[in-house]
């Protein structure tokens, strides 16, 4: 299978400051990495309209340099929550973005493909902004398969700027509720099983 990152140089390294839900955090990022010089504008809206447990597990799929995961954990210090990345750098900086923002206790990082490196285990709840420049096979797989790793009563949430329709139409076959919101040019779906 053929990945969006690229391996080689990094680029250059930058700090991106986040202020969002009454949280402030700091993430160094390298420009090689998904949006690595500010928070995409989809990232950005999904944690604005995020839900987040009372307690439990959660899982950041494809979490780059940690801003879903990081932000989750810092609105809610009872959860625990594992990130997943395939890109090693991703999961470098992940590591260092939890020590920087004091949450490396809260958080578990992992490289992996997809839902490959916690197969085992399920969650109160599982975000991502999928990885468009992956391919729609990636995106496909991550918001169609969440299900397989979500506890009875827990949920997902995705952010897709491109072809949320037909994924919207592919969940309602296989999740009990869909909601899709639209905002700016983006599709904020939330599904339970």
């Amino acid at each position: 299978m053929t990945h969006y990152y690229r391996k080689g140089y990094p680029g250059r390294k930058t700090l991106i400051p986040l202020t969002i839900r009454g949280v402030t955090l700091e993430f160094v990022s390298y420009t090689s990495l998904f949006s690595g010089r500010e928070v995409d504008k989809g990232t950005y809206l999904l944690l604005k309209y995020i839900d987040v447990p009372d307690e439990g597990e959660v899982l950041d799929v494809g979490c780059g340099y940690g801003v879903i995961g990081l932000t989750i954990a810092k609105l809610n210090p009872r959860l625990k929550v594992y990130m997943v990345d395939i890109n090693p750098l991703a999961v470098k900086i992940t590591k260092y973005n939890a020590k920087l923002n004091n949450l490396e206790k809260q958080v578990v990082v992992l490289q992996g493909d997809v839902y490959e490196p916690v197969k085992n285990l399920r969650f109160n709840a599982i975000y991502s902004n999928p990885p468009l420049s992956s391919g729609m096979y990636t995106v496909e797989k991550i918001v169609l398969e969440a299900i397989n790793y979500l506890k009875p009563d827990g949920f997902a949430e995705f952010v897709l700027a491109r072809g949320g329709e037909y994924l919207v139409e592919k969940a309602r076959r296989i999740y009990r509720h869909v909601e899709s919101i639209r905002k700016k040019g983006y599709i904020i779906l939330k599904l339970k099983p």
